[in-house]
């Protein structure tokens, strides 16, 4: 995989450090923006990223792969030669070349308490059927959201599903991943104990 630079705003979000993350473990520069306050959690995850020889804060003077924001929030940099927008919903009034969907999301750092996670402005439990089928854990969504970002981006917009809801048709845009959500939440639990105090 050919090197590369990213400019990522959002970056200290939940989201945005699991990108960042990403792209580094591809072996990718990146530029993180956070226009925000930061919250004690973002603060603990900035000092994750700003560990890393390849991560800087702030837009550089260079050129840029993309520019990747995170639910419209911000303004395309001069300096990349696209823009991608992540949302966990659809815009079709969004101005932004390329867009990537995201489902219902699940990992360390994601916004919850002990019985339901907050997904998109909403409170979703943990034992609920919706949940059990349509979410996705974070990592493997981000690392390949690296690959679409690092690849030749020949479609306009990408949608992740589960396996078990991925629609029945030869779409390139639908991406089916597979997890063991029993599994996974087992683990998150006991990070989410072990680490509360960062979650609040």
């Amino acid at each position: 995989m050919n090197f590369m630079r990213f400019l990522v705003s959002q970056c200290y979000s939940w989201e945005g450090y699991h990108l960042v993350q990403a792209l580094l473990e591809d072996g990718h520069e990146v530029s993180g923006l956070q226009e925000q306050t930061l919250s004690d959690r973002e603060t603990h995850l900035s000092m994750y990223l700003g560990r890393h020889a390849m991560f800087r804060e702030g837009v550089q003077d260079t050129d840029y792969k993309a520019h990747v924001s995170f639910f419209g929030t911000a303004e395309r940099s001069a300096e990349s030669q696209q823009h991608v927008d992540i949302s966990y919903a659809t815009d079709d009034t969004s101005e932004q070349e390329k867009q990537i969907l995201l489902p219902i999301l699940y990992g360390e750092w994601m916004p919850r308490d002990e019985e339901a996670v907050e997904w998109n402005g909403k409170r979703m439990l943990f034992d609920d059927d919706y949940f059990h089928r349509n979410a996705l854990p974070i990592k493997p969504v981000m690392q390949t959201i690296s690959k679409l970002l690092s690849g030749d981006g020949s479609l306009d917009k990408y949608r992740f599903y589960t396996k078990e809801v991925c629609p029945e048709q030869e779409d390139r845009a639908a991406i089916a991943l597979t997890r063991n959500i029993r599994n996974d939440l087992s683990a998150l639990h006991k990070h989410y104990a072990q680490f509360r105090f960062f979650y609040e």
